[in-house]
């Protein structure tokens, strides 16, 4: 089988490029994505693995999303997976002071772009290729809630809905889409948070496996999913938390 050709949005850093680096090792053929400068020098760092391009766009419109797959496609010659990841978390500071800006800013991206990146995925396919798939990143946030992050809590539950949706839709047609839900991970959005005095030690403690998740805990998943060995996985989200979900802690409180 010839290398596989992968585009994956907002790729140049934390868990974009994460899954970026792990296809990379596989030998498959990349487009990353942000719609802001490289400057933290991905392309560079990639293509001393494979095969890498890189598209500015911005994903929170569906000309940018569209754009960003036709371009994708036409750099590498075919694109056998699709990875939605871009991103955003604008909530705050509190319920009463959310905005109309600070939604629409979020589903645009964490939604609508997934959407419509997913439908010129689609347009772009040639008849018969071999096992296309779309992999969208979720979160553990799309199962549970946190205080302080409705709108962001209602994007990625949407997310979930999304890739079972799209599964349905487009089984028939041989391309899977599955999710990623990821945990507490240590990218440079959730850094600030994690430096706080204390704040790595209560996430060490709180997640079973004991420590806060890292990019590359994201990559393998990804990898795998758009693999021949998840031929028969389509309409899922794999929760990639160290084990946060499946915790009920009320008793612990108690000794």
């Amino acid at each position: 089988m010839s290398a596989r050709c992968v585009a994956i949005t907002g790729s140049t850093a934390g868990i974009g490029y994460g899954m970026a680096e792990a296809f990379a090792r596989t030998g498959a053929r990349l487009v990353i994505n942000s719609h802001l400068a490289d400057d933290a020098g991905a392309l560079a760092k990639l293509g001393g693995l494979t095969e890498v391009h890189f598209v500015s766009a911005d994903i929170s419109t569906v000309a940018g999303a569209r754009s960003f797959v036709e371009q994708a496609k036409t750099k590498l010659g075919r694109l056998d997976t699709l990875v939605n990841n871009a991103g955003t978390f604008r909530d705050g500071p509190t319920f009463d002071q959310l905005t109309e800006a600070q939604f629409d800013t979020t589903f645009n991206l964490n939604v609508k772009g997934y959407l419509f990146a997913t439908q010129a995925f689609v347009a772009g396919l040639e008849s018969g290729q071999d096992d296309p798939s779309v992999v969208c990143i979720g979160s553990k946030n799309s199962l549970v809630a946190e205080k302080g992050s409705v709108i962001y809590d209602a994007s990625k539950g949407a997310v979930l809905m999304l890739v079972r949706s799209m599964a349905v839709s487009l089984a028939a047609r041989g391309i899977r889409v599955n999710g990623i839900g990821p945990g507490i991970i240590e990218t440079p959005l959730t850094l600030g948070g994690l430096d706080r005095p204390g704040a790595r030690e209560v996430w060490n403690t709180f997640v079973p496996l004991g420590r806060v998740g890292r990019p590359t805990d994201i990559g393998g998943v990804a990898v795998f999913l758009a693999s021949p060995a998840a031929a028969y996985i389509t309409g899922e989200m794999i929760y990639v938390d160290g084990g946060v979900n499946a915790y009920q802690r009320g008793w612990d409180a108690l000794g």
